[in-house]
C-alpha cells in the first residue's frame, strides 16, 4: 500500500487507473470539459462552473460561474478567462455534464 497522498492514491481517486489502463492527469482533463467544476486560485477564490476549454498552460475559459470568497457568494459571471498560473486546483465532484 502506497502512504496516504501518494500519487498513485490520488489516480485511484480520480478514477484514472481502471482496469490496469495507464492514464495521465490529461486524460482526466478531456474527460472534464463541458462539466461542472470548481477552479481554486492561489487568491483563495473559487470558481464554479462549466468548464469550456483548457490549455497546456492551465489557462481556462468557465461559463455560466459563480464566484465564491470566504465561503460567500459574492457573484455570477456568464463567461470567464482564468489564466492558468493563478490556478491552484481544478476538482470535478462527478463526471455528469451539467444537464444529464
Amino acid at each position: 500500500m502506497g502512504k496516504i497522498g501518494s500519487f498513485e492514491v490520488v489516480k485511484q481517486r480520480l478514477g484514472l487507473m481502471q482496469s490496469g489502463a495507464k492514464r495521465s492527469p490529461a486524460d482526466f482533463l478531456k474527460q472534464i470539459l463541458g462539466r461542472l467544476i470548481t477552479v481554486k486560485l492561489v487568491s483563495g477564490t473559487l470558481y464554479i462552473g462549466v468548464l469550456v476549454c483548457l490549455d497546456g498552460n492551465m489557462n481556462i475559459v468557465l461559463e455560466n460561474i459563480e464566484e465564491h470568497e470566504g465561503g460567500v457568494l459574492k457573484q455570477k459571471i456568464p463567461v470567464a478567462f482564468i489564466r492558468g498560473n493563478n490556478v491552484m486546483y481544478i476538482s470535478a465532484k462527478n463526471l455528469r455534464k451539467p444537464n444529464e
